[in-house]
């Protein structure tokens, strides 16, 4: 949701009213994977308009969608609330409400974030009555797995989401992977990516072969596409969500190997040309080099699949141009042996380019597929 429909919301609503909007939509994050809540106008005519709204809140793979209601008479009491969910809270006394809901019973309409946490206090409660709907089937297949992974020392009940519906039952699932040393790689952006370090499994029952793997912003960055491996109809996730916990953790590590061997790349590379150096980072270099009377600059750049693919290779020239753009020579491959009398070859031929000669046969450089 973009701020201006925010702002949309926020301009129907009575100014006494908007404090708890705009902390609900700055500050609310919710679900395994923190994600912001939306917030829409209620449809149905401008009556109440100004006290009233719905929020759309992330729940499994579901967006749950609780309507909010002031009254503008009465700005000081608490709102109600009317829920998509006709089953929950539907038969609630007062001492429930101290004891569950203490945000709402206690309303403190002086506090910008009284409403967020109630929706806090109300989620949890929300998240209670679908684990109670599964519990009511204790034959089924979705009660035996929840109730096994919960065996497993790895998964907590904070760790899963439950929802249940007429014929289906959803698991999310937060892997515990560890992505501790993974912002120091790919800081970049992400402050704007909610759950940094989330690695979620979604699992539907009866068919639980067509299980989900939902990565955070920085997750999908740094490992790309990831293939689940298959899940059979006989397996249990007592046994699969440690496996796919394992294949993500691994993966983190492989990126984090390729990662130092690159950086020793670079480094060796800056050390040794330290002089020619124009600017680096974590994945480039470009060095300034002369060679008889012909200066030219060398940019390195190594992708986040190396060593799998090398480093690409591009050759500058300081002097030629084509359409106002430097001339420049992206180069076939870039050998880890004999390095540098790899490059003085290709220098002298894109030389030779760049002054318009062609070599003659005696200075011909050799192939690089002999190299």
């Amino acid at each position: 949701m973009s701020y201006e429909v925010c702002l949309g919301v926020l301009n129907e609503i009575s100014p006494a009213f908007r404090p708890y909007i705009q902390c609900v939509y700055q500050d609310l994050k919710l679900g395994l994977c923190k994600t912001k809540v939306d917030i829409e106008r209620v449809s149905g005519g401008s009556e109440g308009a100004e006290s009233q709204f719905r929020l759309v809140l992330p729940y499994c793979s579901k967006k749950l969608k609780w309507e909010v209601i002031f009254d503008s008479s009465s700005p000081w009491f608490a709102p109600d609330f009317r829920f998509d969910d006709d089953s929950f809270l539907s038969n609630v006394d007062e001492e429930f409400l101290e004891n569950m809901l203490p945000s709402l019973s206690n309303w403190n309409e002086s506090d910008p974030k009284a409403l967020i946490d109630v929706i806090s206090e109300m989620i949890n409660l929300y998240k209670i009555h679908q684990i109670k709907k599964l519990n009511e089937d204790e034959s089924s297949r979705a009660y035996f797995e929840y109730s096994a992974l919960l065996g497993d020392a790895l998964t907590s009940e904070k760790d899963i989401e439950v929802w249940v519906g007429g014929h289906v039952v959803e698991f999310l699932i937060k892997l515990n992977v560890d992505t501790s040393r993974l912002p120091e790689l790919y800081n970049e952006g992400t402050e704007q990516n909610p759950g940094i370090d989330t690695a979620l499994l979604l699992v539907r029952y009866p068919n639980s072969t067509n299980a989900e793997l939902i990565l955070s912003p920085l997750l999908t960055k740094s490992l790309g596409n990831i293939s689940l491996p298959v899940m059979h109809q006989s397996g249990v996730l007592m046994d699969y969500v440690p496996m796919v916990t394992e294949l993500l953790n691994n993966k983190i590590q492989d990126v984090l190997n390729n990662e130092k061997l690159k950086r020793e790349l670079l480094a060796q590379l800056i050390v040794k040309y330290e002089g020619a150096l124009l600017e680096h980072d974590a994945n480039n270099a470009a060095f300034l080099f002369e060679m008889n009377d012909f200066h030219w600059i060398l940019q390195i750049d190594i992708g986040v699949k190396f060593p799998e693919k090398p480093p690409i290779l591009t050759l500058r020239s300081v002097y030629h141009s084509t359409k106002g753009k430097p001339k420049f020579k992206v180069l076939p491959a870039c050998p880890y042996k004999n390095f540098e009398g790899y490059i003085e070859q290709q220098v002298e031929i894109f030389k030779n380019e760049c002054k318009g000669h062609t070599p003659t046969t005696n200075n011909q450089m050799v192939n690089v597929d002999n190299i």
